[in-house]
């Protein structure tokens, strides 16, 4: 079977599967216990996409509900550290990633001027999906939204079997405890690339830098899920059982199935990652040039 054949077997792995943040998992809820990834449409009442427009993600990581990092609180109530809008052309089957560095000051939806990174925690997401579309001048509009934590990414990476990233230089951030990771080409497991994904300090430009690498973690999980549809069809549909089973979400089945296929579609060479720039203080450059260049086609033209 060819490997275009055995993506078109497998019809979908859901929307978190290809995005991967959170990425594809197994994680196993206890009885009682809260479902550890957040999956929703970003606007009550908003119709499924028809694809054959763009569609807007917000993908947010937080550093809340995070047992094994000692971090309390809730994923719809906790700062956002990872902040990434994914745009998908569904006809040319192409897609943008744009990070948002979380220390950016912005005007909130909800009400004052602070760090992006505290609007789910005064407002919840819809401040934060809000805030967002702000910084487009109402441009974009997201479909969906997605939430996870420290712990949803470790798990999730270790699920896929380890994700590959280009590391740019030996990293050794015992705040981030990206600790002993060299430069070059690796498959880093879940601890790892939690770890480079946080890590600001070995980097000149901190939160600039760290996004873009948050970036290519997304993109390594792109890969190697794609990867796997290719080598067994099955395997991907226990995980795709693993995620229904383990998220919050409001998305009916069908349309995640055509959504997880469209992205199992989109080849990570025509995936752009970049980022809203800005000072060191993170004070961002005029936002709108570039989301109004995304937001027309998806596609930084």
């Amino acid at each position: 079977m060819t490997p275009r054949r055995k993506l078109l077997v497998f019809p979908a792995m859901g929307l978190a599967a290809a995005l991967v943040w959170p990425l594809v998992g197994g994680v196993t809820v206890a009885q009682g216990q809260e479902k550890p990834i957040v999956i929703k449409r970003a606007h009550e009442g908003s119709f499924r996409p028809s694809f054959s427009r763009p569609i807007f993600i917000l993908a947010l990581g937080t550093d809340s509900a995070s047992k094994r990092y000692h971090r309390g609180g809730t994923l719809e109530g906790g700062r956002t550290d990872s902040i990434h809008i994914i745009a998908i052309n569904p006809t040319l089957k192409k897609a943008t990633l744009v990070g948002i560095p979380r220390d950016s000051n912005v005007k909130l939806a909800c009400g004052g001027t602070k760090k992006i990174n505290a609007a789910n925690v005064f407002g919840g997401p819809k401040c934060i999906i809000n805030t967002v579309e702000n910084l487009s001048g109402g441009r974009i509009k997201f479909d969906y939204y997605i939430i996870g934590s420290f712990d949803n990414v470790e798990n999730m990476v270790n699920d896929l079997g380890g994700v590959p990233v280009n590391i740019p230089q030996n990293l050794n951030d015992r705040n981030s405890r990206a600790k002993g990771i060299r430069k070059g080409l690796h498959t880093l497991n879940g601890h790892d690339a939690l770890a480079y994904s946080r890590d600001r300090h070995d980097f000149g430009r901190g939160d600039f830098e760290r996004t873009v690498h948050q970036g290519q973690v997304m993109l390594g999980g792109l890969t190697k899920a794609r990867q796997l549809v290719a080598k067994d069809p099955g395997k991907i549909l226990t995980f795709l059982r693993s995620v229904f089973k383990n998220t919050h979400s409001d998305i009916p089945l069908s349309e995640a199935f055509r959504l997880g296929l469209l992205m199992l579609q989109i080849k990570p060479a025509d995936v752009t990652n970049t980022f809203l720039d800005g000072t060191d203080s993170v004070d961002l450059f005029d936002p709108r040039p570039l989301l109004n260049n995304v937001a027309d086609d998806a596609i930084i033209n």
